[in-house]
């Protein structure tokens, strides 16, 4: 297992530094055009990949803590850095939504300089599309190989940024045409988008931080129940998400039962649940409450 773990840190820190050095580029070739052709969509797209590439160190950080091993101070593991690491990154999009957001005020004080249609900055958007198009698929696809939420989250960012790209070009080419509102529009979009994204990421993260119980069909837990000796399943409760979830529930047995053969199927419907549960998590931490069937059991809950 232990190894296992150590293969998936190091997949996730090589998709993160990657997407870093490509990040770092795009945001200083939008950054720099942007400034210099003024405008205001594709400066706000090199804001975003720059912030792209602090999410991305904010993310190496948060999984170099998260794949640390259990030990006394931290029995359950560290699993919930990542969970955490990805609020954070919803975090810097907010930021970046509001940094944008300021932008756009610019536009009702002193009138800017407009934007200047030239081949640089079709060439720099073209180059930031392909490329986040591209990122966010292979981010995507590693992230649900490797159950990690972190690069889930991360990717549904850069595919933003494809989507900005697209919304930056109209622009350009609206400038060809002396148009300038469609910068502003755009601009708009972007700030909305990046606030939406922000939303989607932290309601999509902050269950598990919270200890929500996990979707899990009845159906699976009754399959324990046919077992044999096993009366009832009650309390059944789990916490955890695809990385790892954590279960206890009462298990009601014959009464007649040795404590040796209580221990045996306790044993067996722990197995059962890591079993049916394989699917839904990487790790599967049962906890089993053995208890006699009688016909006036009282539940505390």
């Amino acid at each position: 297992m232990d190894n296992f773990l150590k293969d998936h840190e190091k997949q996730i820190k090589r998709v993160l530094w990657i997407e870093l050095g490509i990040n770092i580029f795009l945001a200083l070739s939008k950054l720099i055009v942007g400034q210099q052709f003024h405008f205001l969509s594709l400066t706000s797209s090199g804001l975003d990949s720059l912030f792209d590439g602090s999410s991305n160190i904010l993310g190496f950080i948060a999984i170099s803590l998260a794949y640390r091993p259990p030990s006394s101070s931290h029995p359950y593991g560290r699993h919930k850095y990542e969970t955490l690491g990805s609020l954070l990154i919803a975090g810097l999009l907010i930021f970046t939504s509001l940094q944008i957001g300021m932008q756009l005020f610019a536009y009702f004080g002193e009138v800017p300089k407009r934007g200047e249609f030239g081949l640089i900055p079709v060439i720099t958007i073209l180059i930031s599309i392909l490329a986040s198009y591209l990122i966010s698929e292979w981010e995507r696809r590693k992230g649900e190989e490797l159950s990690s939420s972190l690069l889930i989250a991360d990717s549904a960012h850069t595919r933003g940024d494809f989507y900005i790209g697209i919304g930056a070009l109209v622009s350009i080419i609206a400038a060809k045409f002396g148009l300038w509102w469609p910068d502003f529009v755009v601009g708009t979009i972007i700030c909305l988008f990046l606030f939406y994204l922000a939303l989607r990421i932290v309601r999509e993260n902050l269950g598990y931080l919270m200890d929500a119980s996990p979707k899990i069909e009845k159906d699976l837990i009754k399959q324990v129940e046919k077992i044999a000796e096993v009366v009832d399943i009650h309390r059944f409760r789990a916490r955890g998400n695809q990385k790892a979830m954590f279960v206890d529930f009462h298990l009601l047995l014959t009464p007649t039962l040795s404590l040796r053969e209580a221990h045996e199927i306790g044993h067996k419907a722990e197995e059962k649940i890591k079993d049916l549960l394989k699917e839904h998590s990487e790790k599967v931490d049962v906890t089993v409450h053995i208890e006699p069937f009688e016909k006036n059991h009282y539940d505390p809950e």
